[in-house]
């Protein structure tokens, strides 16, 4: 990975009616708890990436839809924490933010 700018996140997609009322009970749930967040993303997320517990791997700046990529790079949303829920064009997320490099 030879860009310096880069994360590596998981998240759980919701496209339903109520998807940003769930993901609200479902972060209080989760509270900041890796294990707790994949669990419930094999559960209840709508992408693929739920079998894997929600793992989208790492990945560079601009490559997401770009509410969420403003959500994962943003320095006041700490490494190690549950944000959301972010709305973009594929639905309602919650994103846990495995690490992150903004140098």
């Amino acid at each position: 990975f030879t860009d310096k700018v880069f994360a590596e996140a998981s998240h759980i997609l919701v496209t339903t009616k109520d998807a940003e009322e769930i993901l609200k009970q479902l972060k209080l749930k989760i509270k900041d708890d890796p294990t707790k967040f994949a669990s419930l993303a094999s559960k209840h997320s709508e992408c693929p990436s739920k079998n894997d517990g929600g793992s989208l791997g790492k990945f560079k700046r601009n490559q997401m839809a770009p509410p969420f990529d403003r959500a994962v790079f943003d320095k006041n949303n700490p490494v190690g924490t549950t944000i959301g829920p972010v709305q973009t064009h594929f639905g309602w997320h919650l994103i846990y933010i495995q690490k992150r490099s903004l140098e």
